[in-house]
């Protein structure tokens, strides 16, 4: 009986022993393993400080956007807390409770480092640099224009730009335009947003001339955008090979919305060779600061030389007489707005081409009386044969 009891008790001692070894113990690993975000196609990976319990990232551009999934990864077993699925705005405070399988919770902390997108978007300098010649904008960031003053040609120019950092231009500077029309630029600034310039060149130009001539020609001419009323600058007639400096005068010069006009008058010289390839420049202490955008082909062989006229002044119906050598028959006489020209059929020229005789009857439109206009008006009597101007000579018409 005792030997029963003994055996009794030592099965139930094993038992116990054997369901204590089999139990297993529960994990107490709750920690966050990995965690990962993506913001504008990049991924930002979390430095994990699992003594502080916090969670390090340094990103860019965050700011624009406050609903992101995270990619998290957490110890085996262990729960997370919110729904690392649920979306979350980490440009405010942030935290996830990690469950052991125990039951033992850890909180980690989300702490982001954000750089936001820059909003600067300014073109900071604007210049074309033309046969190495710098030509600089002024830029005025509140009407967001670009005014530049050059007279090289603009049809086809790269001009060199300098914008805010992070900023992207559109067109590209190296791209080659046409600035003979207003041309804008976009700037679209890190953040995505944009601001629009708009480049307006001014030309210094000078027009209106005549293109084809022979010496001792007086041009009407123009120049916009720059003054040149102050004496300051010297006219030449060049081309490679010749320079000639000329004689300007009887300027005019007005302003309107900026916009700065001179009328003058020349005269190609005696001495000029000919050619037809020159151009007409005023220069500035021996820099080119204005030209003709074509070229003017000048004539010296055979050229007219009217020495005098008949008399001082002419009214309606008088006989108009010029004196000199080379003389041909034709003439152009500027006039009320208007050019009259008049060829054989109204001039006679005698065959030792040192007279021309033509009847004032011809046009009545030409003197200031017929207008109503104070008179006598000095008026320039031009020879002009074939296209051609050549020497002229001021006469009164009444």
């Amino acid at each position: 009986m005792k030997l029963n009891i003994f055996i009794f008790l030592f099965g139930i001692f094993l038992f116990t022993n054997c369901s204590s070894d089999d139990e297993p113990s529960l994990s107490s690993n709750n920690k966050i393993t990995s965690f990962i975000i993506k913001n504008n196609d990049l991924s930002y990976s979390g430095k994990i400080n699992h003594t502080s319990k916090v969670i390090a990232l340094e990103t860019v551009g965050l700011e624009q956007n406050n609903s992101i999934v995270p990619e998290i990864e957490i110890s085996d077993m262990a729960t997370i807390f919110p729904n690392p699925n649920i979306a979350q705005n980490f440009n405010e405070s942030v935290e996830y409770v990690i469950t052991a399988e125990n039951g033992e919770n850890t909180i980690y902390s989300i702490n982001i480092i954000n750089k936001p997108y820059s909003v600067e978007k300014d073109i900071l300098s604007f210049s074309f640099n033309v046969d190495g010649e710098i030509f600089l904008g002024k830029i005025d960031q509140d009407l967001k224009q670009i005014e530049v003053t050059i007279y090289k040609d603009v049809t086809s120019l790269s001009p060199e730009i300098e914008v805010s950092d992070y900023a992207t231009i559109s067109p590209l500077p190296t791209e080659k335009l046409d600035f003979s029309n207003p041309v804008e630029y976009t700037i679209t600034a890190e953040d995505g947003s944009t601001k629009i310039y708009t480049v307006v060149v001014n030309k210094q130009e000078i027009n209106s001339t005549v293109k084809s001539c022979y010496i001792r020609a007086t041009s009407f001419a123009r120049i916009t955008f720059l003054d040149v009323s102050g004496g300051d600058f010297e006219l030449f007639l060049e081309n490679e090979v010749n320079s000639y400096k000329l004689n300007y005068f009887d300027l005019e010069t007005w302003e309107n919305q900026g916009k700065t006009t001179t009328n003058f008058y020349f005269t190609f010289n005696e001495n000029i060779l000919t050619a037809s390839d020159y151009k007409l420049k005023f220069k500035l202490n021996g820099k080119v600061k204005a030209e003709t955008p074509y070229v003017i082909d000048v004539l010296a062989e055979n050229a007219s030389n009217i020495i005098s006229a008949s008399q001082i002044s002419y009214h309606y119906t008088d006989t108009l007489i010029l004196y000199g050598e080379n003389l041909v028959a034709g003439l152009l006489i500027p006039a009320n707005g208007n050019y009259y020209i008049y060829d054989k059929r109204y001039v006679i020229v005698n065959e030792e081409q040192t007279e021309i005789v033509m009847e004032l009857d011809v046009n009545r439109s030409m003197f200031p009386s017929w207008h109503g206009q104070p008179s006598p008006r000095p008026t320039r009597v031009n020879t002009y044969f074939n296209g051609r101007y050549g020497d002229s000579i001021l006469l009164d018409f009444e």
